[in-house]
């Protein structure tokens, strides 16, 4: 782990009241019609975007707590201490984009071609940023104390990857420096991959997720998540069958809901990005915005507490639906 001074700054904290930046979401939130599967969307179908509530005047306030080398330790350890309480985990990944792209239009994409280019893309790019959200089955989150006190979701920085001299999609790469990435600091301060693979298969052991790790249109995520658990040099397996398998065991064959393919089960339609449904099912996004990491870790949290309690309010529904996976399982 590298330091950044003897006496780092403060931690980096961005609350719902803030205006100060906080690192993107590649875009699992979105639908695209872009090339890169988790880009943004166009301008036409962002205008056509439903409005998303506004945050309820009685919901505690969120601190999205960004994780550099310097505070990367004290942050592991507290999540440590909160995993017996929270046992869901949501996640979202930031990575460049995507460099192999399909000849065609998406959905004339197989099955095993969709994998194809994760295992391509995945293989030849590195995470960015990885979002991350603790929270038990009412949906609470951890925080610093009472009601009334603010509650804690994570947004961890990587280093590894460099703009001036790796491969990524550039309109990707402008989109997270529109949500603030600083491309100069992830590379100066992030935290490495070498040194978070490790704690995480640690917190895995100590239980993170034992009740599910939840994510949206997440083939990339658990991809990356697998990747860095592995260290450098890893490669994808060849099939999505193969994969399946790796994945079952680096996360202690948790419950995987990705809440994409959960909305397709349901009886309205629920199609669209992460936005698009948060918006269908009154949901709205309790801090930062869009294509942030640790806001769209937040706003999958929420999405897949609201549609557990809608459609699939009893354990039987809800095992039906763990392992379905966009780009892995699903077609």
């Amino acid at each position: 782990m590298r330091c950044v001074s003897e006496q780092p700054p403060e931690p980096d904290v961005m609350d719902a009241g803030s205006s100060a930046p906080s690192t993107p979401s590649d875009c699992s939130s979105m639908e695209t019609t872009t090339p890169s599967p988790r880009g943004p969307l166009p301008a036409s179908a962002a205008r056509q975007m439903p409005t998303p509530p506004p945050p309820s005047p009685t919901a505690p306030r969120v601190e999205v707590r960004r994780v550099w080398a310097h505070n990367f330790d004290a942050e592991a350890r507290l999540i440590e201490s909160l995993l017996p309480r929270f046992r869901y985990a949501a996640v979202d990944t930031e990575f460049p984009g995507t460099v192999y792209r399909p000849a065609g239009a998406a959905y004339t994409l197989t099955p095993e071609r969709r994998y194809d280019l994760l295992r391509q893309n995945v293989d030849a790019l590195d995470l960015i940023q990885l979002g991350l959200t603790l929270f038990d089955a009412g949906g609470r989150l951890p925080g610093s104390g009472g009601a009334a006190a603010a509650r804690y979701v994570w947004e961890f920085n990587f280093r590894e990857f460099d703009v001036r001299r790796h491969r990524h999609a550039p309109e990707s790469t402008a989109m997270l420096r529109a949500k603030g990435v600083d491309f100069d600091r992830t590379r100066r301060d992030g935290v490495g991959a070498a040194e978070f693979g490790p704690r995480l298969r640690k917190w895995l052991r100590a239980g993170l997720g034992r009740a599910g790790v939840v994510t949206f249109s997440g083939g990339y995520d658990l991809a990356y998540l697998v990747k860095v658990m592995f260290g450098p040099g890893y490669k994808m397996p060849g099939s999505a069958g193969q994969f399946e398998g790796v994945a079952k065991a680096a996360l202690f064959r948790r419950p995987v809901f990705d809440v994409k393919e959960m909305a397709r089960l349901c009886p309205r339609d629920l199609r669209g990005g992460l936005d698009s449904v948060a918006v269908k099912l009154n949901v709205g996004r309790a801090v930062g915005e869009a294509h942030q990491a640790g806001s769209d870790s937040l706003l999958t949290c929420h999405t897949f507490v609201k549609m557990r309690e809608s459609y699939f309010d009893d354990d039987d529904k809800l095992v039906r639906v763990a392992g379905f996976v966009t780009d892995i399982t699903a077609c």
